[in-house]
Order: structure tokens, then sequence, then C-alpha cells
């Protein structure tokens, strides 16, 4: 029980209501933020979304071809096991480069067309 008000229950309420009054009378200062985010319009988000989506998955295309080209030169060395590690590094590259132009596609023409659920 606090000592400041004997009648309330428990001593959490009267130093969070104690603590609300105050930061209402007490509100921070406005700052200005060092970090400032321009204004656009959604076709510009859209169109700046879609180029880095499409970009990242080119470029993880771009490196699939790199790490395919690199599995060949080993294999034509005679080093298997080089030739193998490449070869799953361009798969894996090749997955997740298409995987996310799929996603690009699938964002851009079927989820900012639809409505938006009602919350």
């Amino acid at each position: 029980m606090s000592p400041r008000d004997p009648d309330a229950d428990d001593t959490f309420e009267t130093v969070e209501a104690r603590y609300a009054a105050w930061s209402g009378a007490n509100p921070p200062p406005a700052r200005r933020s060092a970090i400032s985010v321009p204004e656009l319009s959604p076709a510009a988000e859209k169109a700046m979304g879609t180029a880095m989506g499409v970009g990242l998955g080119l470029l993880l295309l771009a490196l699939a071809v790199l790490a395919a080209y690199a599995a060949s030169t080993w294999a034509d060395a005679g080093r298997s096991g080089a030739t193998v590690g490449y070869a799953i590094t361009a798969f894996f590259l090749t997955l997740a480069g298409g995987g996310g132009l799929l996603a690009v596609w699938n964002h851009v023409a079927r989820v900012i067309p639809r409505d938006a659920h009602p919350h």
C-alpha cells in the first residue's frame, strides 16, 4: 500500500496514475529527426519497390551464372569436389533469384491491386 494514497489497493496503480498525470502535463519536446523519409506517391513507391526486387533477383541470377561458370572451369581442371560445390551453389542461387522474381511479380500483379482486407 502506498503511504501517499491510503485508499489505494496497490502501489503500482498509484505510481502508474501519478506517472500518467506527470507525462501528460510534461510532453517531450519535439525533435527534428536526423533521418528524413520523403513522401512518395503510391505509384513511385510501387516502381521503386519493383525496381529493387527485380534488381536483386537479377543479381542473384547473375551470381548463379557465375557459379555455374566456376563449376565448369573446376570440372575442366578435374576437381570434382569443387565442381559439385559450385554446381549446388548455382542451383540454389537460381532458385533464390527465380523465386525472388516470382515473388515480386506476385506482389505487384496480385497483392497490391487487391482491396485491403477490412480489419
